[in-house]
Formats: structure tokens, sequence, C-alpha cells
């Protein structure tokens, strides 16, 4: 399966940046109902499976994360930090890493795989952090979740001179028919179509910033266990009644079996 993650980043030191967007090249995921604005049920299901979460969740490709931190980085706040998916990538290129996650049983993960982090129960519209105390704030996959504007507000606080908010998330880039039709099963993708055009991305509520974006393609291979017990992490499972969500995830692993 192709995943494509596309970090943007935006330099966040100043109110008054000109605001820009960046082109995605070639094929993209065109979508007409994106999960972008703030949806406090579905926010909050995660640390109900947090250690599912953590094995079958996919981490960024090492060029991604190259893109995406300060080459002159120091110390970054990783918020909405999860199980630590971006926090351990961050840990091995020697940076000191605060881990901001507002979910106990998610940061309780984080602090059990990444020791070196420092760990803080927190949400991304209240930073425990000192003003301009760090290099970058950066959001792996739950930018969608925040508060944009509080979210904002909070990382221009944090964050030092010269640094930047990035922003970094996975999405599935189905390409063959089966692709195609795992994609259509997710409730996520209802009503989006898949075209060979490329696609222009811009975040939400980034008003104010320069923005850059880019894409860093990769693939996996996932079992069919392996890609029901990844969909029963995502929200838009995870909330469906049990005999419906266990029907569901039957018929997208039932795609790859076919395979």
């Amino acid at each position: 399966m192709q995943r494509r993650p596309t970090p943007s980043r935006g330099r966040i030191g100043s109110r008054d940046g000109e605001t820009g967007r960046a082109t995605l090249c070639g094929h993209s995921l065109v979508h007409t109902d994106p999960v972008t604005s703030l949806d406090t049920r579905r926010a909050r299901v995660f640390g109900n499976f947090a250690q599912d979460y953590d094995r079958w969740r996919p981490v960024y490709p090492p060029e991604a994360i190259d893109w995406l931190v300060p080459p002159t980085a120091a110390q970054i706040a990783d918020v909405g930090a999860g199980t630590g998916k971006l926090t351990g990538l961050l840990l091995g290129r020697g940076l000191q890493v605060v881990a901001v996650e507002p979910d106990a049983d998610m940061l309780a993960v984080l602090a059990a795989n990444y020791p070196g982090a420092k760990a803080e129960q927190a949400g991304a519209e209240n930073f425990p952090l000192d003003d301009a105390s760090v290099d970058a704030v950066l959001v792996g996959q739950p930018w969608h979740w925040f508060d944009h504007e509080l979210a904002l507000t909070e990382a221009r606080r944090v964050v030092r001179p010269g640094g930047w908010l990035g922003l970094i998330g996975n999405t599935a880039f189905p390409r063959t028919a089966w692709q195609l039709e795992l994609a259509r099963l997710d409730p996520d993708f209802a009503g989006r179509t898949f075209d060979e055009e490329g696609e222009e991305w811009e975040p939400p509520g980034l008003t104010g910033c320069v923005v850059e974006s880019s894409e860093f393609p990769w693939q996996e291979e996932l079992t069919a266990p392996g890609l029901r017990a990844r969909l029963a992490t995502h929200s838009a499972y995870a909330l469906v009644a049990a005999d419906g969500r266990e029907h569901s995830l039957d018929e997208a692993a039932a795609v790859l079996t076919r395979e």
C-alpha cells in the first residue's frame, strides 16, 4: 500500500507574515468533506485503545522528518503527541522533546516507550511551555482535531524567533483496483474521488503564516489481520456500534485477503 506523508511548515514568529500555499505534485486524493473541524467525541476516543494505536499506526519516513525539523533546532514541542510516533523519531535525532498530549492513556504509553522525552498532559490550546522556549512546534497527524486559532496562538507564543510550526500526516494513496475498493469502504472517504491531477493542499487555520508544503511517498506491506487491527484504531470505526464496526472491519480485511 502506498502512503503519502504531506508535511507543511509555516513561519510563525510574526503575525504579519504573507500567507501562501504550495501545490502537491503527482496524483492526489481529492475530497469534498475532510475531517477538519473540531470533533471532541472522535478526538477523545484514542485512549481507549492506546496500546493498539501504538502497535499498528505507521510512523513517517526519515526524509520527511529531515524536511520538517528546522536545521539548527535543539528543543522541539511535539503537540498532540499521542503514543510518540513522532516523538521517537525526534529523540533519535538527538533533539530535546517536550511531548504534549491530553489523553492520559496515550501519554502513559509514550512515557514508557520514550522516557527521554518530557511528557506533559495538556491540550493543544494551552501549552505547558514558557514563552519563546522551543525552536519548533511539530504536530504529527492530529492538527484537524485542534482548535486552530488557539493552537496557532500558542505556537506563536512558545516558538523562538526564526522557528516554525510544522504539520505532518500520513494519507493513503490508492491506485490499484483493490486499493480503491478498500479506500471506499473507509467511512472517512465517503463522497471522495481519486483524481489523477495534482491538488493544492492548504491546511486549515494557518492564516497569517507563510506556508511551505512537500510530500514524501512511501510504501508498506500489511497482512489482512494487520490492516483490520489498524483500521480498528481509526475514530471513524471506533465510534460505530460493535456489530456494525466488526462487519465493516471484516469487509476491509476481506479485500486484502482476496489479493
